[in-house]
């Protein structure tokens, strides 16, 4: 089997793609071995792709832009993940690709896939932009590797600690400096916590002024972190997290994890609305003036309702199994063995 992906990935459309198509991409790998090709090309810049596609034991390539793109060899299979795509790249995809696959929920070009996969039930398609077949439920939801499930034993050792270990991770990219915006507002929560907060490698902004707003915090302990794969090395260690909605969402679920997550487009929380009725996180919104209050005010009172987030860690170990890259991989072979069944 011959399987390219192709994702994009900038600080200002995030990183979620490139760590999903890169999670997917390697599983694709383990399971191929020697039996066939898997190739990632990840349109951003380069500058900041080196540390999230070093080591990978398939072959890389990163563009500037679409245009850059040409195929000379026919693929079984090409994913995009991704919100827009050309028409002219579409139609060159088309040449080469016996099947087109999604793995991105929002994407302009999802009537011309022949499949899609999404991680949950709920799913808001356009009647003029559905693809021919669509496999959607949190069974395929893809987890990266890095991300492991905290035990419970552990999670009981975290709520008990002091200061109540917090996470802040708005992204890879952060292109509205949400992490800026939120330490300005929790130095005004009244609990005893350490927030750690998690940059990645497309954060742009000023590190001189997250620190200067550090100072003025009195109550709290924080602490920077410039992550990537050991983003869950850290995580594993707190109670809860602040997110934006997306990829880390899912992996936060399948951890164990309470998260609440700022979703900035009312049109996208469709997204996580299986994991919230499932109780496994808390939907905040936008990172409006009129919220940030409204998160302090949660943040006290999971404080004192640890045996809610006990609940919340609890109710994660039902819904994901973290086995949805290898379902989307048994999929796509048996389409290729039996493309007519299919």
């Amino acid at each position: 089997m011959k399987v390219l992906f192709i994702c994009k990935a900038s600080p200002q459309v995030g990183l979620g793609h490139l760590i999903r198509s890169r999670s997917l991409a390697a599983k694709f790998y383990q399971k191929l071995q020697y039996a066939g090709e898997v190739k990632l090309v990840v349109i951003g810049p380069q500058k900041i792709m080196n540390r999230l596609l070093n080591q990978l034991p398939f072959e890389v390539d990163v563009v500037d832009n679409e245009q850059q793109i040409q195929l000379n060899t026919a693929y079984d299979i090409i994913f995009s993940d991704m919100l827009m795509m050309e028409e002219t790249t579409i139609n060159h995809l088309k040449q080469y690709g016996k099947v087109l696959a999604s793995v991105s929920p929002i994407f302009d070009r999802m009537s011309e896939m022949d499949i899609l996969f999404h991680r949950s039930k709920y799913l808001h398609l356009p009647e003029e932009n559905v693809p021919k077949k669509t496999l959607a439920s949190l069974k395929y939801a893809v987890i990266q590797e890095n991300c492991t499930r905290i035990s419970t034993a552990r999670y009981e050792e975290n709520l008990e600690s002091r200061s109540f270990p917090i996470a802040i991770s708005m992204g890879g990219g952060d292109a509205a400096n949400k992490t800026l915006t939120l330490l300005k507002s929790l130095k005004n929560c009244n609990i005893p916590a350490t927030f750690w907060v998690m940059l990645g490698e497309g954060y742009q902004h000023s590190y001189d002024a997250l620190i200067s707003e550090i100072g003025k915090d009195s109550q709290h302990e924080i602490i920077l972190a410039k992550t990537n794969r050991s983003m869950w090395e850290i995580l594993k260690n707190c109670v809860f997290a602040i997110l934006p909605g997306g990829i880390t969402t899912y992996e936060a679920a399948y951890a164990g994890l309470p998260t609440i997550n700022f979703s900035e487009n009312p049109g996208k929380e469709f997204i996580i609305k299986e994991l919230l009725e499932e109780n496994v996180c808390l939907l905040a919104g936008d990172l409006t003036p009129q919220n940030l209050p409204e998160l302090n005010h949660q943040l006290e009172t999971l404080y004192n309702n640890r045996v809610e987030l006990m609940k919340m860690h609890l109710n994660s170990k039902k819904i994901l199994d973290g086995k949805g890259a290898d379902r989307i991989f048994e999929v796509c072979q048996q389409m290729i063995i039996n493309p007519v069944a299919h």
